[in-house]
Formats: C-alpha cells, structure tokens, sequence
C-alpha cells in the first residue's frame, strides 16, 4: 500500500484566488476543518484552516491567509503519513508528488481504512492482544508460536507501553485461539483480549492507532 492508495475522494481544495467569502462557505457546507490550496496549474500552495478563513477579511483571497503548508511526498511510507498526522493536528494531510503537484488529500478516516485493510480488519479470524517487556518482545517467536498450532499471523500492530513495555494485537487467520494463547504465555507474553471472530477488530485497531499517534506526540 503506497500514499496514494489513502487519499480520500472526498475532499474538495480552494483556489488561492479565491475570495475568503467564497471558502468559507464550501467549508461551511461541508463541515470542513481544513481544506488544501491548489494553484491553477495544479501546484500544491498550502493549507486553509477554518479558523484563519473565519477571522479574516470575506474580501480577502484565500492566498493571504494560506500559512502553513504541510504535506507528504507520494513516495513515502504511511508511517511518514501517521507521523506527520500526529505532528501537525491537522484534518487533511495533502499528497504531493516529486514536482510538487497536488495529488489529494489524505484524511484521519481514509488512514485507517487502510490501515484496516493492511491489517486484516475485514477478514475473519481470531485476535489476541498481548504485552510483555520489550526485552522479550519479539515477532519472529509469535509467528512461531503461531504456526507451530497451524496458524498464521495475518497482522500484528504493536506500541510501546509504559517505560519499558510492549503491548499489541495480532489477527490470525483461525477462530481456535486456545492452543495459540497457551503457548504466546509459555513465552513470557500476558493475554489481556482475546475475540475468536472479528466483531471488535476495527475498535481494537483504532485504539492502538490512537495509542501510536499519542507516543508519536511525546
């Protein structure tokens, strides 16, 4: 999955050209926080903010009161997307590529659609949230653990936990947890959730998102 792959189709952008009157009505309208400046020619300018276009003058063009500018290049990692996220608070996050043309938005909702899709939300299957010391902490032993009772790990989306803990979820891709659990606390890991179907995957999953953007803050 690439950057582009998270842009939401449903944001509009603003001509820097046009008059503050004009943006604050399409964000008015569409309940938008934030919206992306774009030239003519299709160059990246910056980003609105609802609070700047309401304190500012509706004669005003959309250019004076476009300040901050940020963005992801194309070529990168969602990881650089989260991060960027977790820097700048903002709704939107623009895609621009290597000439600095804008390519879409990407939003806090079309980010963990894919990062449900990266991580199997949809497809049925067991999850086990697990923690244990860093030191222990290791993927290679959990895919083992997996596999050796016929299971595979599908996804494993872990954060870090206190100062020196690790905590994490992973989906497997069978509902019979039992032999799987067993053996992840023969090896030092305490199971604090287990959900043999995938009901609550997508709440899990956004809880540790929010886990992660909160110590990308720190």
């Amino acid at each position: 999955m690439t950057v582009t792959d998270l842009i939401s189709d449903d944001i509009p952008y603003l001509s820097p050209l046009e008059t503050v009157k004009k943006a604050r009505r399409v964000m008015r309208d569409g309940k938008y926080e934030h919206l992306p400046v774009v030239s003519e020619g299709g160059e990246y300018v910056g980003l609105a903010s609802e609070t700047e276009v309401s304190d500012a003058n509706p004669s005003a063009l959309v250019e004076s009161v476009c300040g901050a500018s940020p963005f992801v290049g194309s070529s990168q990692d969602i990881y650089s997307v989260i991060g960027a996220m977790s820097q700048f608070h903002y709704s939107v996050l623009p895609v621009v590529d290597e000439s600095h043309m804008y390519l879409g938005s990407i939003t806090r909702t079309s980010l963990i659609d894919g990062m449900a899709q990266m991580t199997s939300a949809q497809v049925p299957g067991g999850v086990i949230e697990i923690e244990t010391d860093a030191r222990n902490f290791s993927t290679a032993v959990i895919s083992n653990v997996a596999e050796y009772n016929s299971m595979k790990v599908m996804s494993l989306l872990s954060h870090p936990n206190g100062s020196h803990g690790i905590r994490a979820v992973l989906k497997l891709n069978g509902t019979e947890t039992s032999s799987v659990i067993q053996g992840l606390e023969r090896n030092g890991y305490q199971v604090h959730n287990v959900q043999n179907g995938d009901s609550k995957y997508s709440d899990m999953l956004e809880e540790h998102y929010d886990a992660l953007i909160k110590y990308l803050e720190v």
